[in-house]
């Protein structure tokens, strides 16, 4: 339904420029933060023991990480203790919450690049039943 009290001489239209500024903090837009998010997924993407079916925990990790940098952009903005701070900072720590699970699960911190290392190292099931065949045939059982 058209505004009734409306005319179009009084009408506004808003350029593209004036409504990315009233966005507060830009953590729910992504549209402005698709070129951060396609960056760090092409570099996710790029790593080598990544595979193309992980492409949807690496847009996750740069939707994540491009949401932080919004938030913590609205943060330097703000001065400490004025309205809004503290949403952002809730907000910060429930993305960076999210990210840490993210990234240890995608292998893209260096205790989840040890780990993995580690059991690679020490071989799997197979290797575990040779030696385990291996033993009992050099006892004579």
């Amino acid at each position: 339904m058209a505004n009734p009290g409306g005319h179009p001489a009084t009408l506004r239209h808003d350029s593209e420029a004036q409504a990315a500024r009233r966005v507060v903090h830009r953590a729910y837009s992504p549209r402005l933060l698709a070129p951060r998010a396609r960056e760090l997924v092409d570099a996710l993407l790029a790593l080598p023991h990544v595979q193309p079916i992980d492409q949807l925990a690496a847009e996750e990790i740069g939707a994540l990480v491009a949401r932080i940098d919004a938030v913590d952009a609205a943060l330097d903005a703000r001065q400490v203790g004025t309205k809004g701070t503290a949403t952002l900072m809730d907000l910060r720590l429930r993305f960076s919450s999210r990210l840490e699970r993210w990234l240890a699960a995608f292998g893209a911190t260096p205790a989840a690049r040890a780990d993995w290392a580690a059991r690679l190292a020490q071989g799997g099931l197979a290797d575990e039943i040779r030696r385990r065949r291996a033993e009992r045939e050099g006892n004579g059982a």
